[in-house]
């Protein structure tokens, strides 16, 4: 009877998976690692071999006998690009199936709900794709971070108050990139970003400070979005409703209001002019600083009271803030506290840059490795 080579064996995605994990291992291992027989074994790398699935990179060196034959993961057999779109401009990085960051690239596009926008973004993006030397039909998915609540299936921007976008769709890019496109809230693009570079999968509130502020709840390595796909939302969460500052929502004294770096710059001042003001010790600027962190150790110690878990402050600020600061965050919520605090549980994040646009990459590439 003629073997069906068009479907895989038993034994193939956990192969492949054990190789993705390995990144370079050998067919004595493989058999030894998944206690199957070197013929299974050989057949079923076969069968990851003429999909493209895995390549053979070189030999292993050996000071006795046959020199092992490695097998790793085809970082080429896929790729998904992530934009971090803004109000005048959008970021696209272009990753692989192993979740590297190959490539980048910026353009200053003033945001508007034209057909003119998307042909001039679908344009440019496809030259970027090319650019960097990736076939269109290897790109699975584009992935594109707003500053916006979207709906459950990645179609639909529910709620788009900053960039006036409520009602945008997926479809309205996929018409101009010629790619799949789903939407993602900016604020999750950090927190994925987050999780996977740091490779602490550990629950977590992340903040993510940038022109605005935005939070993300991590649960058992998901992203906790609740029914509607309002949790997580807490900048959102009113401290003084009579007398704060007005937030974007429309109502007043928002943790946006205290924690954004809106919140603690002045108009036309950028956040790294400010930090240079403050390595130079000018006192006015110091003690603004030293306020903002006070502000923002009081929305985190009121965001732990609702989920008793580390903290990250992501973003943009990730890049400005020092051990210095997060001790004095740490230090001011041991004073403020309802609750004895032994252990600090706010960490600065890792990713100093395009957080939004890697992020917004990675969940297609999760598809591609799940339906292996």
């Amino acid at each position: 009877m003629k073997r069906d080579n068009s479907r895989p064996s038993g034994h193939y995605r956990a192969m492949y998976k054990l190789i993705y994990e390995s990144e370079k291992i050998s067919k004595q291992e493989i058999a030894k690692e998944m206690d199957l027989s070197l013929p299974t074994v050989t057949a079923t790398l076969h069968q990851l071999m003429e999909d493209d699935q895995i390549v053979t990179d070189g030999k292993f060196t050996s000071s006795v006998g046959r020199r092992a034959v490695v097998y790793s993961p085809n970082n080429n057999k896929a790729y998904a690009v992530g934009l971090e779109l803004f109000a005048n401009h959008v970021t696209a990085t272009l990753v692989n199936v192993l979740y590297d960051d190959l490539a980048s690239a910026t353009i200053n596009l003033p945001f508007t709900i034209e057909l003119g926008y998307f042909q001039q973004l679908g344009d440019w993006l496809r030259g970027f794709i090319n650019a960097q030397k990736v076939p269109l039909d290897k790109v699975r998915g584009v992935g594109i971070g707003i500053q916006g609540l979207i709906s459950s299936d990645g179609k639909t921007v529910l709620y788009g108050k900053i960039l006036n976008c409520t009602g945008l769709t997926s479809g309205q890019f996929e018409r101009a990139i010629g790619l799949p496109v789903t939407l993602f809230h900016d604020a999750d693009c950090v927190a994925l970003a987050e999780q996977t570079l740091s490779h602490n999968h550990k629950d977590a509130i992340y903040l993510s400070i940038g022109e605005h502020l935005g939070t993300a709840i991590v649960i058992d390595d998901h992203i906790y979005t609740g029914e509607n796909g309002r949790s997580g939302t807490m900048e959102h969460i009113t401290l003084n409703s009579q007398n704060g500052h007005k937030c974007y929502c429309g109502r007043r004294g928002c943790l946006e209001t205290y924690s954004s770096l809106s919140a603690l710059l002045k108009e036309n001042e950028t956040i790294q002019s400010f930090m240079e003001q403050v390595a130079q010790n000018d006192r006015e600027t110091v003690q603004r600083w030293r306020n903002y962190l006070t502000n923002l150790a009081e929305v985190i110690n009121n965001l732990h009271m609702f989920v008793d878990n580390r903290l990250v402050i992501a973003g943009v600020l990730v890049r400005y803030l020092d051990d210095g600061a997060v001790e004095f965050i740490n230090d001011r919520i041991k004073t403020i506290t309802a609750f004895p605090e032994d252990q600090p549980y706010v960490e600065r994040g890792t990713v100093e840059a395009r957080a939004v646009s890697y992020g917004a990459s990675l969940p297609i590439i999760k598809t591609v490795l799940d339906n292996i």
